[in-house]
């Protein structure tokens, strides 16, 4: 497995393979549901590449980015445990740097609501690092997790405009036998946050069937000690290894001061 750290050797590399590369774009501190992404990825491809980059424009709060775990040498041992060809590590002025000329992308309709309401330039972040990152490492196909819904339709729609030979995959949400979804964030969160985080997948799966019944679900959170922001039906298309899927349930809240999110998609 090579490691790459600048645009410029990545770029010489890149220039000296044939075949079709996969891609995988994480913040590290991973875990299965990344290497889910990965093993999908190996599956279809000559090539895979990961990039690791705490990407601070998409941080709305300051102390959630200084508070992202940091896991690198764990991250690295895993990613070439799965067979991983290549990783690129920038630091932020490879990506973002000075007198940068490069044109920042803007996020579409998709970006609208939920997320886009409640963490305000989340979105303009993520369609600005996925467009350089997709430029510089020139995938055949791109790899994102289904626990980011709305990050995925939002990356969709971004890509369907400038990358239109470029695949994107959705790879289904691991989860804790508890149901909870596997997070990086979920490291921070106790023992007893870890079980009562449960019931947010409980919730959604409950309104899948009864889907009048939000407030009462509102409410069950509530006393799990989750606080929450959005729990909410909405409309999606979005390609699935399960197929198209066209319905889905989201939850974004709080629990012991971190902010977590879900989400239940299904066909009507």
């Amino acid at each position: 497995m090579k490691l790459f750290y600048t645009r410029d050797k990545w770029a010489a590399f890149r220039s000296d393979t044939s075949g079709s590369w996969g891609f995988v774009p994480t913040m590290g501190a991973l875990h299965q549901g990344h290497l889910d992404l990965v093993a999908q990825a190996r599956l279809e491809n000559t090539f895979v590449a990961v990039s690791i980059f705490v990407n601070p424009k998409q941080f709305n709060q300051t102390a959630d980015l200084l508070a992202y775990p940091k896991t690198i040498e764990s991250d690295l041992i895993l990613l070439q445990a799965s067979g991983v060809d290549a990783v690129f590590l920038p630091v932020t002025g490879e990506i973002y740097p000075e007198n940068d000329t490069y044109e920042a992308a803007s996020p579409g309709q998709a970006a609208l609501g939920l997320e886009g309401v409640y963490r305000p330039g989340h979105f303009q972040g993520v369609v600005n690092v996925v467009d350089r990152l997709f430029e510089l490492i020139k995938p055949s196909i791109a790899y994102f997790g289904q626990k980011d819904l709305q990050q995925c339709l939002v990356v969709q729609e971004f890509a369907a405009l400038k990358y239109p030979s470029l695949k994107l995959v959705t790879v289904s949400t691991r989860r804790e036998a508890s149901g909870l979804a596997m997070s990086s964030r979920n490291v921070r969160l106790s023992d007893k946050g870890r079980e009562d985080a449960a019931e947010i997948f409980k919730a959604l799966d409950h309104l899948r069937e009864f889907p009048t019944e939000t407030e009462s679900m509102r409410l069950r959170l509530l006393e799990s000690g989750i606080e929450t922001e959005y729990l909410e039906p909405m409309e999606v298309r979005l390609n699935t290894q399960k197929g198209l899927m066209n319905r889905a349930w989201v939850f974004a809240g709080y629990l012991e001061g971190i902010r977590l999110i879900d989400n239940l998609l299904f066909k009507e």
